[in-house]
């Protein structure tokens, strides 16, 4: 099982660097591909930061409860 605080420091990378990286795609390496395509794939890694702090912090007021 991973540490927790090793999941919530993943997460908070993977929503700085899908927030910064969607702009920054857009503008550079990615400019040929459709908005809605680029825009929907750096959302889901958006999405998914997302969970996994939403999960962590849950779960440590569960475990503080009990």
């Amino acid at each position: 099982m991973v540490n927790p605080r090793v999941r919530l420091i993943g997460a908070w990378v993977l929503l700085v660097v899908s927030v910064i990286g969607w702009p920054l795609s857009a503008l550079t390496f990615a400019k040929g591909e459709p908005a809605t395509v680029l825009g929907l794939s750096w959302f889901a890694i958006t999405m998914t930061a997302l969970d996994i702090l939403i999960t962590t912090s849950v779960r440590n007021e569960q475990d503080e409860e009990s």
